[in-house]
């Protein structure tokens, strides 16, 4: 299959209450999303399974700060909120949101209301003398539908060099962990209770990471650069059919999926992983490390109930690994059907997955 990307463009703007949006300029950015799969999707002893590419989606935030230089000390002073302007060209890459399939490609756009998150990397906390403590954090909306689109915040803590994580989709605040020294921190996704929908993936399975620098700064407003979003995950497209009986599509009622093969995870799945973030680590440098990694967890198989909808193909993301065997139980029609396949799956991709299985 070939590969098709689409070019979107997106403008991203935080203003003050106070003020209207005054700033010019901004980013000139890549985005780095959903690549093709070129070491070969998931390979059965009967089939040859096509890896597919697509696109990724993008984040968009603001940002703020004052140093990269950690040794050297931040003139808290300067410390204010700002209108900040982030404008992102984004190539062969793909917006947030809405994600359609479209042949082989997946096509996404911003929805007005779309939320991102942001947390200002370059300080721990701040107390302003007037307002005390305030939120170094916050979400940004999108004020319209469509592959341009421009986001709004209430005011953001910021000052030149400053830098922000951006995280779609939030993560929760007791999931997210903030360290002074070093400035860093961690936030933990879960990829549990998948129901197998596009659209359920879109708004909340697809993790995205990116990171802004704010370039320039007057009183009330400020310029940031973004250098590139990415996605920590895989996305499949899995369908299935009676092995035994060619070109029998089934319908899904639940997939479980697991490791297979005999491993020491065998007939386990994570459900979460953790995102290690810091301040001066490029986007392109974080990743994430599922519980088996971390904690040495294996979980437990990942169910993905399509509640009743029962369709023949189902959109799962899942963490991304280097040559793994994978165990696949499909209930269907009240029938069981299990099969194992091998795959490489990389970050960022987007992987077209048809599997025969076996009725027990």
């Amino acid at each position: 299959m070939k590969k098709i990307y689409t070019q979107p463009r997106i403008e991203t703007v935080v203003t003050t209450p106070q003020q209207m949006l005054c700033a010019s300029g901004g980013i000139q950015a890549q985005i780095s999303g959903y690549n093709q799969n070129t070491g070969g999707g998931f390979t059965q002893t009967f089939a040859w399974l096509a890896g597919v590419v697509c696109s990724s989606l993008l984040f968009l935030g603001t940002a703020c700060s004052t140093n990269n230089n950690p040794d050297q000390p931040k003139q808290q002073a300067e410390l204010k909120p700002r209108t900040l302007i982030v404008t992102q060209q984004a190539v062969r890459r793909l917006p947030q949101a809405t994600i359609t399939e479209n042949g082989d490609v997946l096509d996404a756009l911003w929805n007005e209301g779309d939320e991102v998150f942001y947390r200002n990397l370059s300080r721990n906390e701040y107390i302003d003398p007037q307002e005390g403590s305030v939120d170094l954090s916050g979400t940004l909306n999108a004020d319209k539908d469509g592959s341009v689109a421009s986001f709004s915040g209430d005011r953001v803590w910021c000052t030149e060099d400053d830098q922000l994580a951006l995280i779609y989709p939030a993560p929760d605040p007791a999931d997210f962990t903030f360290h002074e020294s070093p400035l860093s921190a961690e936030y933990t996704i879960s990829i549990a209770e998948q129901d197998g929908s596009l659209a359920t993936l879109a708004e909340k399975y697809h993790h995205i990471y990116g990171i802004a620098s704010v370039v320039s700064v007057t009183e009330t407003t400020a310029n940031a650069e973004l250098a590139q979003m990415k996605s920590l995950m895989t996305v499949c497209k899995f369908s299935f059919e009676d092995k035994d009986h060619p070109g029998t599509s089934l319908p899904i009622s639940t997939l479980q999926i697991s490791y297979g093969g005999g491993g020491l995870y065998d007939g386990k799945y994570p459900q979460k992983g953790t995102v290690s973030i810091a301040q001066n680590v490029s986007a392109w440098d974080v990743s994430v490390d599922p519980d088996w990694k971390t904690t040495g967890e294996g979980g437990t198989p990942l169910t993905i109930d399509t509640k009743g909808a029962n369709p023949t193909e189902v959109y799962v993301a899942l963490f991304p690994d280097m040559g793994a065997t994978y165990s696949f139980t499909v209930i269907s029609g009240g029938n069981t059907y299990t099969g194992e396949a091998t795959a490489t799956l990389k970050e960022g991709e987007y992987v077209v997955a048809p599997l025969k299985l076996t009725k027990n």
